[in-house]
C-alpha cells in the first residue's frame, strides 16, 4: 500500500474511533478534558494536600508525569487486542495491520494533547517556566507517540500469537504506575533502587516532561533526551525485527 493510501487510511481509522469513542454519550467529546482533569485533580487532592508531599510546584510536576502516564496506558491497554477484534475487517479489507494501531495511537495522543495544553495554560507562571524547556516540548511529544506506538505494535503481534498478553499488560502497568516517578519525586526512591528507574522505559519517556518543565537545565534536559532516544531504538529495533519475522503468519493466527 502507498503512503498516499495508508495515510487515508489511518485518517479514516482514527476519525471513526473518534466520533465511535463517545458516541450516545451526553458529554460527547468533552469526556476527552473531563477524564485526564479529573483524574489530574483527585491525584493533586491526595497526593498533595492529604499525604502532603512536599514537593516544590508540585502541580506542574504531576502535570509533566500523570498525562503522558495516562496516554502511554490508554493506549497500550486500548491497542493490545487490536488485530483480535478487528480480525474480520483486517482480512476482509486492504488495511495494512499497522496503520490499526497508528490510528488508536493518535486518538489516544489527541486525547492527551488537549488536556495537557490546557492544564498548562492553566498552571503557566513566567517566573517558574523555562521558554528553552517549553520549546522543547514538541520533540519530547515526537519522542513519547513514536515509543508508545511501536510498544502498542509489540503487545498487539505478541498478543496474536499469545493470549495471556493483554493480561500481562493490564497487570504491568498497574504495578509500573506505583514503580514509575510520576505522582512522588525520584529523589525518593533508596539509592539501591534506583536501578530499576534507570532501566524503566516509560520512566524515559516522562522524564523528559519533567524536565523540561519542572526542573529545566541544559544538561538534564540533554541527559534526558538522550536516555529516552536510548530507550526509542530500542524499543523500534525489538519491534520491528519482532514484526518482520511474524507478519507473514499474523492472518493465519488472527
Amino acid at each position: 500500500m502507498r503512503i498516499k493510501e495508508q495515510f487515508t487510511v489511518i485518517s479514516t481509522l482514527t476519525l471513526a474511533e473518534m466520533k465511535g469513542r463517545y458516541r450516545n454519550t451526553v458529554a460527547g467529546v468533552l469526556w476527552v478534558m473531563f477524564n485526564p482533569l479529573i483524574m489530574f485533580g483527585v491525584h493533586a487532592l491526595i497526593f498533595k494536600h492529604i499525604l502532603k508531599i512536599n514537593v516544590d510546584r508540585y502541580y506542574i510536576f504531576l502535570l509533566s508525569g500523570l498525562l503522558p502516564w495516562i496516554y502511554i496506558n490508554n493506549t497500550l491497554t486500548q491497542t493490545v487486542h487490536s488485530f483480535l477484534t478487528m480480525r474480520e475487517s483486517l482480512l476482509s479489507f486492504q488495511i495494512h495491520p499497522v496503520s490499526v494501531i497508528v490510528s488508536k495511537s493518535i486518538d489516544n495522543f489527541t486525547n492527551f494533547i488537549f488536556p495537557f495544553i490546557f492544564l498548562f495554560i492553566l498552571l503557566y507562571d513566567s517566573e517558574n517556566f523555562s521558554w528553552n524547556g517549553i520549546l522543547l516540548l514538541p520533540f519530547a511529544m515526537i519522542i513519547l507517540f513514536l515509543g508508545v506506538t511501536y510498544m502498542a505494535l509489540f503487545l498487539a503481534t505478541l498478543q496474536v500469537f499469545f493470549r495471556d498478553t493483554q493480561y500481562i499488560t493490564n497487570f504491568v502497568l498497574s504495578v509500573m504506575f506505583f514503580l514509575t516517578p510520576i505522582f512522588y519525586p525520584r529523589h525518593l526512591i533508596p539509592d539501591e533502587y534506583q536501578i530499576f528507574v534507570d532501566a524503566n522505559p516509560f520512566y524515559a519517556f516522562i522524564n523528559i516532561f519533567k524536565v523540561n518543565l519542572w526542573d529545566f537545565s541544559y544538561a538534564g534536559a540533554q541527559d534526558a533526551f538522550l536516555y529516552s532516544l536510548g530507550f526509542l531504538g530500542i524499543i523500534m529495533f525489538i519491534t520491528t525485527i519482532f514484526w518482520t519475522k511474524t507478519r507473514n503468519e499474523l492472518y493465519i493466527n488472527i
